[in-house]
């Protein structure tokens, strides 16, 4: 009877890939569990306050909801991924995608005085895209330019999400005017646990670029004017979502 136990040559492939893995769960739930854990604290703030303001608790704990939603669905990705499951993908409106991403980032944006740009001209533009799959890259780029941005004690800090149509493309960036990757660096920032930060799994910007050119796409960075980093997601096919009239 053969053994199902791994050859011993598969072992140490085998436990690198669980590696992977789990330093990929670990990256991707740190920012929902992160926003959980913010807008709790504001909740209970908002329920301390005399008389207590509801409306703003009853927000936050929205916020809460979204969060927590997320990291499940976020972890579910990841498995679905390592198990080369079919993507759940559908025709999404780009925009309101971004939006989401952006209500569960706002209060670590306010925690670290972060001024946020946000230039959506796609309108009704959509990507057919795995809804979780999109927020996590997204998510991902945006994480790494706050904390990028903690860094910077000269200057105001500042972020910027956009959304365009460029060369034909559907285009989403993300602009930071932290202090930038050094050039020596730049073509190292895609490698699977390669990191320029202490603590850094080196798993985030891995996982976008599998994410994005599993959708078709391109990702790529570019130094910053004067300061910082932009990376661009670029989409080829996408389409006009034109409302039906009755």
């Amino acid at each position: 009877m053969a053994s199902s136990k791994p050859s011993p040559d598969l072992r140490p492939a085998r436990l690198n890939a669980l590696g992977e893995f789990a330093a990929s769960i670990a990256h991707e739930v740190k920012q929902p569990l992160a926003a959980v854990t913010l807008n709790a604290e504001a909740c209970m703030k908002w329920l301390d306050h005399d008389p207590p303001r509801l409306d703003q608790a009853r927000a936050a704990l929205q916020v809460v909801l979204q969060a927590s939603v997320a990291a499940s669905a976020m972890v579910r990705s990841l498995h679905g991924m390592a198990c080369q499951a079919e993507p759940e993908r559908d025709w999404l409106i780009v925009d309101d995608v971004l939006r989401d991403v952006l209500q569960l980032l706002r209060g670590e944006l306010r925690q670290h005085a972060i001024s946020l740009g946000e230039e959506f001209t796609l309108g009704n533009y959509q990507l057919f895209a795995d809804r979780v799959q999109l927020m996590q890259v997204v998510m991902n780029l945006l994480r790494n330019a706050i904390e990028a941005l903690k860094d910077v004690h000269d200057r105001p800090r500042a972020l910027a999400l956009r959304s365009a149509l460029v060369d034909d493309a559907l285009r989403i960036s993300v602009c930071d005017d932290g202090p930038g990757i050094p050039a020596s660096l730049a073509a190292r920032i895609f490698e699977p646990l390669f990191t320029t930060r202490p603590g850094g799994t080196g798993m985030g910007l891995a996982i976008c670029q599998g994410i994005v050119q599993s959708h078709g796409g391109c990702i790529w960075s570019e130094a910053g004017l004067p300061h910082g980093a932009v990376f661009h997601l670029s989409f080829k096919e996408y389409t006009l979502w034109t409302p039906s009239r009755s």
